[in-house]
């Protein structure tokens, strides 16, 4: 289980890969968010499993690591399956908590429309940050199961959306 990417951008997408970087209780060094709702202590950061992001070329939607706004690209880790509550603990020291499921935004547009409907329960996980450290692509991590709610934590799906979640990789 390890980060591929490290993604920033000063607000909307793509987030552009970056060297090694701060991680605050408000979240990566020198990361935007286009939209007030964004800047919060519980969605401070926000990953994905790099093999989604992979299901979604096989799709036909050409993803790379920050494409469509998270910070942390990772592998071999199913974040996705991830309970609110769990943690994740980093080689570096960064340690953070999963708060909530992330919904697809409008943003995601300006990719193709066609996203904000099908990646109800596969667009990734946000967390808090529980002690401030430094990532970078290659860091280590291990996921403590220590979330009470449903594993995996899901959102509600609006009617005309699929549920992604029966469409993960590894389902």
């Amino acid at each position: 289980m390890k980060v591929i990417s490290v993604n920033t951008s000063p607000g909307g997408i793509p987030k552009l890969p970056r060297e090694r970087l701060h991680v605050s209780t408000a979240g990566l060094e020198g990361d935007g968010h286009d939209h007030e709702s964004h800047r919060s202590p519980t969605q401070a950061v926000c990953m994905i499993d790099l093999e989604i992001l992979e299901s979604m070329r096989a799709e036909g939607h050409e993803l790379a690591p920050g494409a469509i706004g998270e910070n942390l690209t990772l592998e071999g880790v199913r974040i996705q399956d991830c309970a609110l509550g769990d943690r994740v603990r980093f080689s570096s020291g960064l340690e953070l908590e999963i708060t909530k499921v992330r919904t697809p935004c409008y943003i995601l547009d300006s990719i193709s429309p066609e996203l904000k409907r099908i990646l109800w329960n596969r667009s990734g996980m946000y967390g808090k940050v529980l002690v401030e450290g430094t990532i970078e692509a290659g860091d280590t991590l291990t996921i403590d199961q220590v979330g009470t709610g449903e594993r995996p934590a899901l959102r509600e799906v609006p009617a005309g959306s699929i549920d992604g979640a029966g469409l993960l990789p590894w389902s």
